[in-house]
């Protein structure tokens, strides 16, 4: 066997990795007008949703900013387990997190702050400890700022024109 076979498949190996380092372009998705309901007020947000999985996989990579009332939307197709967590591998803004159940009450939350690592390997995992279907990412301090707590709710309007749903 000559050297050159052998490191073919030392290549293969290595090329995906380097791949996986690199940093991949912000992306922008469509959004969508949308409401976080809490118990004394509907605060309108616009969100982006990210449905395909290449879109969860970079979710909101190397954006420098967000818009005051914007954020993402993880949209699944189906429940997630308690351990299906996040991270903010160049991710360069902190980000507050919500876990969404089936009909969009938060079931779980959390601050994220940017992982500086070049590894993505020592960044930390961010989990729910529940079962949630969907998840949302908002600017750091939008939750605090609008009294936003576990048992409110995201009302997704889709762009139908539909106004925040009154607080009862």
């Amino acid at each position: 066997m000559n050297r050159r076979t052998t490191w073919i498949p030392a290549l293969l190996l290595a090329a995906p990795m380097a791949m996986a380092e690199q940093a991949p372009p912000p992306q922008f998705l469509e959004a969508y007008d949308a409401c976080l309901v809490t118990q004394s007020e509907a605060i309108p947000v616009e969100l982006e949703q990210a449905i395909e999985p290449l879109q969860h996989r970079f979710g909101l990579m190397e954006r420098t900013s967000l818009p005051d009332n914007g954020g993402m939307l993880f949209v699944y197709q189906q429940e997630r387990g308690p351990r299906a967590g996040f991270w903010m591998y160049n991710t360069l803004i902190p980000l507050d997190i919500a876990w969404l159940d089936n009909d969009g009450v938060i079931v779980a939350m959390d601050t994220m702050e940017p992982c500086e690592t070049e590894s993505a390997s020592q960044c930390p995992s961010w989990v729910p400890g529940v079962h949630h279907r969907n998840v949302l990412e908002m600017n750091a301090g939008f939750f605090e700022e609008h009294h936003v707590d576990i048992g409110d709710r995201l009302v997704v309007n889709l762009n139908d024109n539909t106004a925040c749903p009154a607080v009862d």
